[in-house]
């Protein structure tokens, strides 16, 4: 999976000719993964004793967020929310690997370092928010494409009511003008 929405985001020419289902392919993709990494997070912390709340972190990816939004054609405020659900579900992943780490001894195994994890984790949120402005190119998403995203976006230890908050910020995204 990562190989096909790596693949697929890079190519120039897909962007230009993508269509709105092409988009929501890649958008479902990119956020599985994106949501999945957590648990190598959780594991890399749990492995280090590090806490999940990482706050300069958080800051970090929020300022990154508005530089690609910006280069992305977003208008860079309106991200922000969809970046902090981002983040807040993710934190809530971990939690959850981490509370579940004790019936799964090999949590606290990772051969990912925080720092290539975290790069990882920065081409997602980047190729998430070309994606979405790619998307809203051709206008705002429907309910039936929400929809179909809150269906085929799945990841162990999401919740349906973060699942849900992450698309109703998603909305919340505007073009610039």
């Amino acid at each position: 999976m990562k190989i096909f929405a790596s693949n697929l985001l890079m190519s120039g020419s897909v962007f230009a000719g993508a269509s709105a289902s092409i988009c929501l392919n890649a958008l479902s993709l990119i956020l599985t993964e994106r949501m999945q990494i957590m648990r190598d997070v959780a594991a890399y912390k749990a492995k280090y004793h590090l806490p999940v709340e990482d706050l300069a972190r958080e800051e970090k990816v929020l300022s990154a967020a508005r530089n690609t939004a910006h280069e992305a054609g977003l208008e860079p405020q309106s991200v922000e929310p969809f970046i902090s659900a981002l983040m807040n579900a993710g934190k809530a992943i971990q939690y959850r690997y981490l509370a579940d780490g004790f019936a799964q001894p090999d949590l606290s195994v990772t051969d990912r370092c925080l720092d290539g994890i975290r790069q990882r984790i920065n081409e997602l949120d980047k190729h998430l928010l070309m994606m979405i402005s790619q998307r809203l190119r051709t206008g705002h998403l429907s309910y039936s494409e929400r929809a179909w995203l809150a269906e085929k976006t799945a990841s162990p230890n999401l919740t349906e009511a973060e699942k849900d908050n992450l698309l109703d910020t998603m909305r919340f995204i505007q073009r610039a003008e």
